[in-house]
């Protein structure tokens, strides 16, 4: 891995390259799926296929979109005329063709208070300009694709006598090998919770209070450059049993576990999950090394698991889990235990292609393929542990992106 500045003695991520990459991936995948266009509202969609980082606040609601064109080069990009497109056109001119107002692709709001008959009229309009679109890059014959609409959307292209299809799926078949670039910049996004688990080493302590973790390691990774952190999980003492997914102002006493994760911190758009558990003073219990050790197993089952070659649904069905600790039918009494241990593709969006499952379709795992693997155990009564790593499939195996060690207890303090 190198530094995350460009410098002209040493070859780094290339970020044209990048973009071309994508852009090549996503004509080939819709070439391959049959689309001729597709709207998108996903907010990392979007910035996959436009690399332009703007109103991350987006990503919450569906509000302005993209549309793309099969063969036709990046994404049409809308922005107010004489106000945002000034930045756009100094910022990426790879997409300077592609900046787009009003006039000429309307951007209604998904979610608002709106009359039926008023809706109907906006979207109409909006619709026709989408066909006309469509007209000049020669695909007006194809099915259009939407990841996600609502109901006037929907009702006003099949009016049009569109065929709308889903595309969700085929842009993550698009990006479901990473390329080496985008691989590095998932380590970048790994070093920047890496900035942040130093500092809650060193500055956490008893007495303190779950978001004081928040503020210690958030500080800690914006500085290390990321752009954004999606979430936060931290949880202490008999909030880990079992974890909750939210955290709070509870004071941290000593001698009690404590899971904290930054969820899904993103770096030029990749992002890593990324879970370590801490004992806050005083030596872990012979239980505690016990449920922790059994945790931080699972993920070595699972790195001797995923491979090339090995299937989705071959890793669902094989998944790990912890009992073996606790086998004895008196500890099973003494100690009743829960666990989940649940898998993820990652990369520019959670929960991404390969989605680990026998139920979807089988894909065969290659390399630069991505997945996250959470396994969380937890004592009723007692105590929990968690640990989060993303895997990426090697020529042989796999590599860990995410490089804290996990394979025992740290005792903080």
């Amino acid at each position: 891995m190198y530094g995350k500045h460009n410098v002209d003695w040493q070859q780094r991520v290339d970020f044209n390259r990048l973009r071309q990459d994508r852009l090549t991936q996503a004509h080939k995948a819709m070439h391959k799926h049959g689309v001729g266009a597709a709207i998108f509202y996903n907010w990392d969609s979007m910035r996959w296929l436009t690399s332009n980082f703007s109103h991350p606040y987006t990503r919450h609601i569906a509000w302005h979109c993209i549309v793309m064109f099969r063969d036709a080069g990046f994404p049409y990009v809308y922005t107010k005329e004489n106000r945002d497109d000034f930045w756009l056109k100094n910022d990426a001119p790879w997409l300077k063709d592609r900046i787009i107002s009003d006039k000429v692709l309307a951007q209604p709001e998904l979610i608002q208070m709106i009359e039926p008959d008023q809706a109907e009229k906006v979207w109409d309009r909006y619709v026709q300009q989408i066909k006309s679109l469509m007209k000049e890059h020669g695909v007006e014959g194809l099915p259009i694709s939407i990841d996600y609409a609502g109901m006037h959307l929907i009702n006003a292209l099949q009016k049009a006598g569109l065929k709308v299809v889903d595309g969700n799926h085929w842009i993550m078949d698009a990006g479901i090998v990473k390329t080496d670039d985008e691989i590095e910049l998932m380590r970048m996004a790994a070093t920047c919770n890496e900035a942040g688990y130093g500092a809650f080493v060193r500055e956490f302590r008893a007495g303190m209070r779950e978001n004081d973790a928040q503020a210690i390691m958030a500080k800690a990774i914006y500085q290390a450059g990321a752009e954004y952190i999606e979430g936060w999980v931290v949880c202490a003492g008999p909030r880990s049993s079992p974890r909750g997914f939210n955290y709070s102002d509870r004071i941290v006493r000593p001698g009690e576990i404590m899971s904290v994760e930054a969820c899904h911190v993103n770096y030029c758009g990749y992002k890593v999950c990324y879970d370590r558990t801490f004992k806050i003073g005083g030596k872990p219990t012979d239980a505690q090394k016990r449920l922790y050790a059994a945790t931080a197993d699972l993920h070595h089952k699972v790195m001797d698991l995923l491979k090339p070659g090995v299937t989705n649904h071959d890793v669902a069905r094989l998944r790990p889990n912890p009992h073996e600790p606790f086998k004895d039918i008196k500890e099973l009494k003494d100690y009743t235990a829960g666990f989940t241990n649940h898998f993820g593709g990652m990369g520019i969006r959670w929960n991404d292609a390969p989605a680990i499952s026998t139920t979807g379709p089988a894909v065969v795992l290659e390399k630069n393929m991505v997945l996250a693997y959470h396994g969380i155990f937890w004592l009723i009564n007692g105590d929990g542990m968690a640990v989060e790593n993303t895997y990426r499939i090697t020529e042989t195996g796999c590599e860990n992106l995410c490089q804290w060690p996990f394979d025992e207890l740290m005792v903080l303090g």
